[in-house]
């Protein structure tokens, strides 16, 4: 699991507003339907260009039958002209009845006068003259209508008369409604077709796009919105409270050591573990509210601010109180507890990247407090902000020029007669603008910009250098804090040799100390190295002892020779029945496995003396000594001051 930060909201809420289809799918529908009108109309061009076609090439048909048909009658009437046998004519022309498509047809002496005719309707008027059909002999005209042809007759090359001929365009105009209707349900088909074709092809690739946008848009292991989705959600949630004048809020969310679980159980097990959160976080919030996954294992929550300050804060406390009750994943008990910070727009904020920014900045105030709370965004969080960016920068400059860095140490005196026994290195920084650094702030400080391994080395060097010194006048062993990337550092156990054999200090006057929770950190990993610094000589000492979550079966895995117990149980001895009880307990423990003890933060004579009652071995604190820079404990070890704890109670 990648620690990057990411989200989309969840499906569509109750009380949101519908979603509107993405610019590009509606501009991709239109281009659909144009396309589809555009096909529509060029297949009716090409229908009516066909038509026209038909109807000239119909026509031109028609017309030469016409002809043939004319010049045929007029052969066959040349004799009946010639000898004006009107009745013949007319004989010859009622056979054209058999012809539906001649309306009626005349003929003309050289006169040009009426000689017989035959109409098609009984009444139908003739013209009497030659001149009234408004035609000439060997002329023709074609109207919309009708069809007129004027044909010579003539014998033996003499023309005798004029055959007037008169036929319908009606067959025209039924064979082209036949083949334009046809064409038209062909064209139509293939439309219909085509569309079916298209759609077909439009819903596949729509389903294919709304697979890519849910893709695009939700987390792959807990089904949540993913952090492309939650920016949308956001942009568009402020965009909406600036045209309503309304309020949002944003709760980001961070797991508490998440990632000492994942490292410990494993990738599948934290993939479970994250589906399990996204479910409590879904059972936690309101309907319409938007959870998002914005980093490996970071989630958002974007919700319309309908509720006052104190509803809100019960928001906050109501998400951090679902990881109350442990997670179960794989069969192991899992317990794991979140930070979360609110900020809300625009009272914290006037844009969207100023709102992740303050509720992030109230989410790792909440981890500086201790952890499993919700904290509200407040404008001081920012100068605190600003003050750890000038830390860190003012601390990489620290480490390059070697400036303003120093060391001090708390001598450590044997409980039975207050011998001095060792000393513990202290860090101490001293900033021109800054001032003076607190040592957690410094070391917060590099944690979150990297600098931790580079300083870690350069306490480690810096205390073996004051140690070598410190030998000329007795043995004294000095005691150095170790982080969980220091150890989990590849080149760690060579750069402890190297620094040991350039400082030229002995192994056995080195004590390297390591927290419960950098052990667990780096159990596998660090567990050769540890037991490779044992062989060198180097006293493996654990510091805060009984404030872990882990099991203790490291203490029979490791060669740890000292426990440390925290001050959180010493400063309410002897008064506090629960620290006596786990004093006395983790008194007996260490010497049941052959280990020394250490009592830390001893600051009364009566936490002393019931320490020393319970078999304590060494005792530290401000009773005894405070901490000291590295010539004032090398003064009071030249002057003999090393036998007591009298001498370092001098010391500033």
């Amino acid at each position: 699991m990648n620690s990057q930060r990411p989200t989309a909201a969840t499906g569509p809420e109750e009380g949101a507003e519908p979603r509107q289809a993405p610019p590009l799918l509606l501009l991709s529908s239109r281009l659909v339907v144009t396309g589809i009108l555009a096909a529509g109309l060029a297949l009716l061009t090409v229908v009516l260009a066909l038509t026209g076609l038909d109807y000239w090439s119909t026509r031109q048909s028609m017309l030469e039958d016409s002809r043939v048909e004319a010049a045929i009658v007029a052969d066959n009437l040349s004799a009946a002209v010639v000898f004006r046998d009107a009745r013949a004519a007319s004989e010859m022309l009622a056979a054209l009845k058999a012809a539906p498509l001649v309306l009626g047809a005349g003929v003309y002496d050289a006169d040009g006068t009426l000689l017989a005719h035959y109409t098609r309707e009984t009444g139908q008027r003739f013209a009497p003259t030659l001149a009234g059909t408004g035609l000439q002999p060997a002329s023709e005209r074609a109207g919309l209508r009708v069809l007129e042809i004027a044909r010579p007759v003539e014998m033996a090359g003499v023309v005798s008369g004029t055959l007037y001929f008169r036929k319908s365009m009606r067959a025209v105009y039924s064979r082209l409604l036949v083949r334009f209707v046809s064409a038209l349900l062909i064209a139509g088909c293939t439309m219909a077709m085509a569309v079916a074709m298209v759609l077909r092809s439009r819903a596949a690739v729509r389903h294919a796009e709304n697979r890519l946008h849910a893709l695009a848009h939700t987390d792959a292991v807990t089904g949540t919105g993913n952090r492309h989705a939650f920016n949308e959600r956001l942009a568009a949630e402020i965009a909406r409270a600036q045209v309503l004048g309304t309020r949002l809020a944003l709760v980001y969310i961070d797991l508490d050591n998440f990632k000492t679980l994942n490292d410990t159980f494993g990738h599948a097990a934290g993939d479970g573990l994250l589906r399990q959160v996204a479910q409590r976080l879904q059972s936690a919030v309101r309907t319409g509210d938007a959870i998002s996954r914005v980093g490996g294992d970071e989630f958002a929550v974007v919700l319309r601010l309908d509720m006052d300050d104190a509803a809100l804060h019960s928001y906050g406390q109501r998400i951090v109180g679902t990881f109350r009750q442990p997670f179960v994943e794989q069969g192991q008990q899992l317990t794991m507890t979140c930070s979360a910070g609110i900020a809300t727009f625009p009272a914290d904020a006037a844009d969207m990247d100023s709102l992740v920014s303050n509720a992030d900045t109230a989410m790792y105030r909440a981890k500086d407090m201790g952890k499993n709370r919700c904290v509200r965004f407040e404008a001081s969080m920012n100068q605190a902000v600003v003050r750890r960016q000038a830390i860190e920068q003012a601390l990489r400059g620290a480490l390059q020029e070697g400036e303003g860095l120093s060391m001090h140490y708390q001598p450590l005196f044997a409980a039975a007669d207050r011998s001095l026994v060792g000393a513990e290195a202290l860090l101490r920084w001293t900033h021109p603008e800054l001032g003076q650094v607190s040592p957690l702030e410094a070391v917060m400080a590099a944690e979150d910009c990297g600098l931790i391994v580079p300083l870690g080395y350069w306490v480690l060097r810096t205390a073996c250098r004051d140690a070598a010194r410190f030998q000329a006048h007795g043995p004294l062993r000095v005691s150095v804090n170790i982080s969980a990337r220091q150890l989990g550092d590849p080149q760690f156990l060579e750069r402890v040799m190297d620094i040991l054999r350039e400082e030229r200090l002995p192994a056995q006057q080195l004590e390297i100390e390591l927290t419960e929770t950098v052990l667990m950190e780096n159990m596998e990993a660090g567990a050769h190295v540890l037991h490779r610094l044992s062989q060198l000589g180097i006293h493996l000492a654990i510091d805060d002892f009984g404030t872990g979550y882990s099991s203790m079966g490291y203490l029979r895995q490791l060669p740890v020779r000292r426990l440390k117990i925290d001050r959180s149980f010493v400063k309410d001895l002897p008064a506090h029945e629960h620290s006596r009880t786990i004093v006395t307990a983790v008194v007996a423990l260490a010497h049941g496995l052959g280990l020394q003890i250490t009592a830390e933060g001893v600051e009364t004579p009566e936490q002393a003396d019931y320490l020393v009652r319970q078999g304590c071995d060494v005792l530290q604190g401000y009773l005894l000594a405070r901490p000291m820079p590295a010539a004032l404990l090398q003064a009071l070890l030249a002057g003999g001051a090393q036998g007591t704890a009298a001498g370092a109670l001098q010391a500033p």
